[in-house]
């Protein structure tokens, strides 16, 4: 069938730019892989002949190629979504006409293809930086990446092969396949014009933040940037140069850890911004496993400082550079595979590449690790053990607990691995599976903080005790004095933080001093051991904002308040559907225009405006003294996210009050069944039963609660309502309603107008009172009207609001960002020093 006004071009051209990128990637890796031989066997820093200098420069422009091909599929895609290019099945998940521009780089990432796409685009960045910086490592670290690609590509190649079983095997999901060719037996493509009756399904609500924007390309640099360190450390095996690769590998692994640190911080920062679950880390599995590869990337780090320094822990440094990217391939099966999708708001939907992704880690990890046991006994290391009187000791002592940590983390995030294959071996052995099979903790929070704490106590003990020390020197008196300076103040500033600050549990008092011990003696090294060397000083100001994080993480999780109470609200039929009862006792019920007090302050809820998906309620506070004079007024604006077909709430977005020393954070829990759900109340107000009326001015209808009063017809003209066209004839009947109880009085007018000759009446809603009014006719003969009327649940216009005070949130970023500054101080002075040598 010709289909009309279809673009194929853009689609055949991105494939052809896939297939580009893929064929170019093997050249490349081969071109460079041949170059790595020779130079392994004629010594590497021995003169390239001009047959190996050929397979360079084919190296080279190879890899450029497939850049080209990478950044132009990239193209094609955005292409297909700006210009809402229905007849691709990517642009009709993720975009409509309704979607704002700026989101339209979310949308791109939305899917796995962009996602996977996005990671290469990096690579390829990182393997321009390669070419021009890597002088003698070139040719083996950018075999190692192209390598790296080649494998990434087959993610998104969408070629199909014959299977053994007579079907067809799928190698990658094309980015850019056509809508019919995703869904062949849908109705609509036996249109030739189908394009002009399809709307795009738009992007997920909750990725219409401007948080996703800039979150996943950070993150996913992070992700691509661990593959230098492996990289090298693969070349370091490969080439034997056990101890050469440390040098220039370090600047990488120090810029690694700060933009991927950074990344997991904006995706703990949209968490606390855009989310309602309150708080900035739910140790999620998704969220787990971008900590760990950082974690062990972490390790790694320190691993090469001491490596570099003494000559120990260069082995430790090989395993921990090779396991972060493992790491990271690992984190990519499970968001990717669909295997967290029970336990997991932020994985992927399987997408049939499962496999691939198994095979991807399995190849890289017998690349990494089979190099390294390989070479285990040639890797040189100092028959001297390190002193504990060292830094470089108690370096190495916190890279063993970062590791203990990340195997704590990651063996209870994999538990759906687990089950999954105990679930095949028992299909497969004939054995009962069930008996295995392990459930995640309930409580995923409180499992993880009664262990990461202990993780917390000793990284802030290590890393204040290591910098009591300098390198290579044994410990002396004014190291010792200095030291006892630390412990004490830190004693003493934790005692002063238990009587202030209300904590009880034991636990909380080491964090506490362990935390105060690594700023003590790490601020102790800023400013009486290296004074004004301010460039060497990243280190000592990492460890100071990972401290101050512990701290802030302490006050703002150990003490949050919950300010909403009012146990007195009842759980209506009227609020949205898993609204419990202890939602009721922790959140407060605001109607619209009624003050309610909360806690210090007066709330009332204002107003509230419709702004495309969302819905934006203005929550007005007082915050009164004791003598109950008005001390601070500020409005906060939290909002609900209808899905893209309007029919449910799908996000409530929170709305937050800063203060120095805390934040005031609310969202919306629950709204009336009509507004979080307006198909339910749709379906439900069918089963609505209406009783017909005739009515002459003057007459009164009694219902349950009310008595309704028709007073008259007012005529509506064009220049009074734009709603009313031409020769229309449009008329409203003035119905006056009280209630039986008291002199409530409102008012309701529903619309009867002619057009054409044809008469069409309107249907209006008096919420408050429970009615519905259908004007049905008139007879103007009689002069009378016919009314239907229909009762249901008496509503008035309310949110239920939650309010919780989280102290102390404020050094979680300032920490945080510490933390990364420290790494990219670092970074900068590692460059330097590279730099330096090859001058």
């Amino acid at each position: 069938m010709q289909y009309i006004g279809e673009n194929l071009f853009v689609g055949q051209l991105g494939h052809f730019l896939v297939l580009l990128a893929f064929v170019s990637g093997i050249l490349s890796a081969f071109a460079y892989y041949k170059v790595t031989r020779a130079g392994v066997v004629a010594g590497a820093e021995t003169a390239l002949s001009v047959d190996t200098l050929n397979w360079l420069r084919v190296g080279r422009a190879a890899f450029a190629a497939h850049g080209v091909g990478i950044v132009g599929t990239m193209a094609c895609i955005f292409y297909v979504l700006v210009n809402h290019r229905y007849e691709y099945h990517f642009a009709w998940k993720v975009v409509n006409e309704q979607l704002p521009f700026k989101y339209i780089f979310s949308a791109f990432w939305q899917e796995q293809e962009g996602s996977f796409l996005l990671w290469m685009f990096w690579h390829t960045f990182f393997g321009a930086l390669l070419i021009r910086s890597a002088k003698t490592w070139e040719a083996p670290v950018m075999t190692i990446l192209a390598l790296i690609q080649i494998v990434l590509v087959t993610m998104i190649l969408g070629i199909y092969f014959p299977s053994w079983s007579g079907g067809e095997w799928r190698l990658g999901s094309n980015p850019l396949m056509l809508l019919r060719e995703a869904m062949p037996e849908a109705p609509i493509f036996s249109s030739p014009d189908y394009l002009h009756k399809i709307q795009g399904k738009g992007l997920n609500p909750l990725l219409q933040n401007w948080w996703m924007t800039i979150h996943p390309p950070t993150l996913f640099y992070g992700f691509a940037s661990t593959s230098i360190p492996f990289a090298f450390a693969v070349a370091g095996l490969w080439t034997r140069r056990f101890s050469e690769w440390v040098q220039p590998a370090l600047p990488w692994a120090l810029m690694s850890g700060a933009v991927l640190g950074t990344g997991i911080l904006m995706g703990g920062a949209w968490a606390y911004e855009a989310l309602s679950f309150g708080g900035y880390w739910a140790w999620d599995p998704v969220e787990n496993m971008s900590l760990v590869p950082w974690l062990i990337l972490v390790a790694a780090i320190h691993s090469m400082l001491v490596a570099r320094a003494t000559g120990h822990s260069l082995r430790a440094a090989f395993a921990f550079s090779i396991g972060s990217f493992l790491l990271i391939t690992y984190s990519t099966f499970l968001t990717r595979s669909g295997i967290l999708g029970d336990t997991s708001v932020h994985a992927f939907t399987e997408m049939g590449l499962e496999w691939q992704l198994i095979g991807f880690i399995g190849l890289f990890t017998i690349i990494g690790y089979g190099l390294f046991f390989k070479n285990y006994r040639k890797i040189p290391e100092p028959v001297k053990e390190e002193s504990v009187y060292t830094r470089e000791f108690w370096m190495f002592i916190g890279t063993l607990v970062l590791l203990f940590s990340s195997i704590l983390i990651t063996f209870t995030t994999s538990i759906p691995v687990w089950n999954k294959i105990i679930t095949v071996l028992g299909d497969a052995l004939h054995f009962k599976a069930q008996d295995y099979i392990r459930r995640p903790p309930n409580n995923a929070i409180a499992h993880y903080n009664q262990y990461q704490i202990w993780i917390g106590i000793l990284m802030g003990l290590f890393s204040g005790v290591g910098y009591a020390f300098r390198y290579r020197l044994n410990i002396n008196k004014k190291a010792v004095t200095r030291l006892g300076v630390s412990v004490v103040a830190s004693a003493v500033l934790t005692g002063a933080t238990i009587y202030f600050g209300g904590f009880t549990a034991w636990q909380f008092y080491l964090l506490l001093f362990s935390s105060y011990f690594g700023i003590l003696a790490n601020a102790d090294f800023l400013f009486y051991v290296i004074k004004n060397k301010i460039p060497i000083a990243g280190g000592a100001v990492a460890h100071i904002g990972f401290a101050l994080l512990m701290i802030g993480a302490l006050f703002s999780g150990a003490n949050k308040l919950q300010i909403s109470k009012e146990s007195f609200m009842k759980v209506g039929a009227n609020t949205q559907e898993g609204f419990t009862a202890e939602d009721a006792a922790n959140n407060v019920l605001l109607y619209k225009g009624l003050p309610t007090q909360m806690s210090d302050y007066e709330l009332t809820y204002k107003s509230d405006t419709v702004e495309g998906l969302s819905r934006f309620f203005t929550v007005h506070y007082k915050r009164f003294d004791k003598n109950k004079k008005v001390q601070e007024e500020f409005d906060l604006r939290p909002n609900v996210l209808y899905t893209i077909e309007k029919d449910k709430v799908a996000a409530s977005n929170p709305s937050t009050k800063r203060y120095f020393t805390k934040d005031v954070f609310t969202h919306i829990v629950s709204l009336p069944i009509d507004e979080a759900d307006p198909m339910a109340a749709a379906k439900s107000r069918d089963t609505i039963q209406f009783k017909k009326h005739e009515l002459s001015v003057g007459d009164t209808i009694f219902t349950t609660k009310n008595y309704v009063t028709y007073e008259g017809l007012v005529p509506i003209t064009a220049d009074k309502d734009p709603d009313v066209h031409g020769d229309d004839i449009a008329v409203e009947a003035v119905l006056k309603i009280r209630e039986l109880d008291n002199n409530n009085v409102i008012e309701s007018r529903p619309r009867y107008t002619i057009h054409d000759n044809t008469g069409q009446g309107s249907e209006t809603e008096a919420k408050t009172a429970g009615l519905i009014f259908r004007f049905d006719k008139i007879d103007g003969f009689k002069k009378k009207i016919f009314l239907s009327v229909g009762e249901t649940q008496p509503k008035r216009d309310f949110i239920v609001l939650s309010a919780i005070v989280f102290p102390g949130i404020n050094l979680v970023w300032i920490g945080s960002t510490m933390m990364m500054l420290g790494l990219l101080m670092a970074m900068w002075q590692r460059i330097k020093k590279v730099n330096a040598v090859s001058n």
